[in-house]
């Protein structure tokens, strides 16, 4: 087998150790914003910039997003939107999370590099005990700088002591996963847990997942 090639596995948390929203939950989330889906997953993406860099609140976030859309969202729709939303975003990938455990057990250094709101993140760390076995967890809400700008893989990389050849990276987002690569790491497109330990088990250890 290939001589081991990573010291630090760095997982995203949406639609990676996260579930990714089904169809029909994009499309509830669209109705409670009075937009159809497509295109409001596309907007609502397109518009989270500032709220992950931790400069807009929610109510500016779906400020925004209604400007964008060319919709008005009362109180109230808010209200349910901002439940809903964080409902769907809570759902943990099990075999995600058990990928990671398997790397860690293999002495390999786990971390985790997100896009995240200060709302949801306030969520994720009362609801999720398991984010304390990611060495280090870096959230762009606290750093005001999002992937795939350079400067939050280097912000993580420097957390870690570790140079970017020495990290393999998975993110859902072809390009976070370039500018992953840009910054000299191990950038892999997260298609699956499957591909996904696939890929760990080919450098790693031929024990992970077997």
């Amino acid at each position: 087998m290939e001589s081991k090639r990573w010291d630090i596995v760095i997982f995203d948390y949406g639609r990676v150790l996260s579930h990714a929203p089904s169809l029909a939950e994009r499309e509830e989330l669209a109705a409670l914003a009075g937009v159809s889906e497509p295109p409001f997953f596309q907007v609502y993406s397109d518009t989270r910039d500032e709220y992950d860099c931790g400069r807009h609140d929610y109510r500016q976030h779906w400020r925004r997003f209604a400007d964008a859309a060319g919709v008005s969202i009362s109180h109230e729709q808010l209200a349910r939107i901002m439940e809903f939303e964080t409902r769907m975003w809570l759902r943990v990938n099990p075999e995600a999370l058990a990928l990671a455990r398997e790397i860690k057990a293999t002495g390999t250094r786990t971390a985790i590099l997100s896009n995240m709101p200060p709302d949801l993140l306030c969520e994720l760390r009362k609801s999720f005990d398991w984010l304390d076995e990611f060495e280090v967890k870096i959230w762009s809400c606290e750093h005001g700088v999002i992937k795939p700008d350079p400067a939050i893989y280097r912000i993580c990389l420097d957390a870690l002591g570790c140079e970017p050849h020495r990290t393999l990276f998975f993110d859902d987002r072809p390009n976070n996963v370039e500018g992953a690569r840009k910054v000299g790491m191990d950038g892999q497109v997260f298609e699956s847990v499957e591909q996904a330990r696939a890929i760990v088990r080919a450098v790693l250890n031929a024990s992970v997942g077997a």
